[in-house]
């Protein structure tokens, strides 16, 4: 019963996109466009159904694009993305509209991947990127990398869309282009976003290499 419900409501939302995406204007949505839409979702009826083909105009290709970029095929990628525009739905409740609706899209991305991962039961293997912030013989490693990871998490928190593109580099060794791409900016503005991401991380990370 469980599995035939999910096959209606991937139908459903197919259909629904088809519909309305012809109605639609092909412009780049803003933070803030991002985070109404979200809220959106958590509406119902009409609103959901043009927000949810707003957020698919806006994000489909980056995500199946990224999707392809961790290796998984075409097919497969059509459905983790239905399962995923579903999570965004179920999910709608919990968001908080504060500016952050890319970065919250992108941890729901990642997370229906990582269920993918465990359902096939297969592992990923996560790169220790905190390497590069500190000397290891000048500090407790031990205490120095929980303050590190305490502090990531907050900045996780605080910046969840600069975490993510730092995930991507890190985590996903893609190249700069590629992060362009799925963040929908130009080389070179993502060149100067990551440089700030550098400067900003390091604000977080600094009281930890000072104690």
């Amino acid at each position: 019963m469980l599995f035939q419900n999910l096959i209606k409501m991937r139908a459903g939302l197919l259909i629904l996109i088809l519909k309305f995406s012809l109605l639609l204007p092909m412009t780049s949505l803003s933070n803030g466009d991002v985070d109404h839409l979200i809220t959106e979702l958590q509406c119902g009826g009409e609103r959901r159904k043009l927000a949810v083909t707003q957020l698919y105009t806006e994000f489909a290709d980056k995500i199946i694009k990224f999707l392809k970029l961790r290796g998984i095929a075409d097919a497969e990628a059509e459905d983790i993305l239905h399962d995923i525009f579903i999570a965004f739905i179920e999910r709608a409740n919990s968001f908080t509209p504060i500016g952050q609706g890319r970065g919250w899209i992108w941890t729901v991305v990642r997370s229906k991947l990582a269920d993918r991962y465990r359902s096939a039961e297969k592992t990923t293997s996560i790169i220790d990127g905190d390497d590069w912030l500190f000397d290891e013989e000048s500090y407790d490693e031990d205490r120095l990398k929980a303050c590190i990871e305490g502090q990531m998490s907050v900045f996780s928190r605080d910046n969840p869309e600069a975490a993510q593109a730092l995930s991507w580099v890190m985590d996903d060794e893609l190249d700069l282009r590629s992060v362009a791409s799925l963040l929908g900016r130009s080389y070179g503005a993502t060149r100067e976003f990551m440089s700030q991401i550098k400067h900003k991380l390091r604000l977080y990370i600094d009281s930890c290499l000072s104690n």
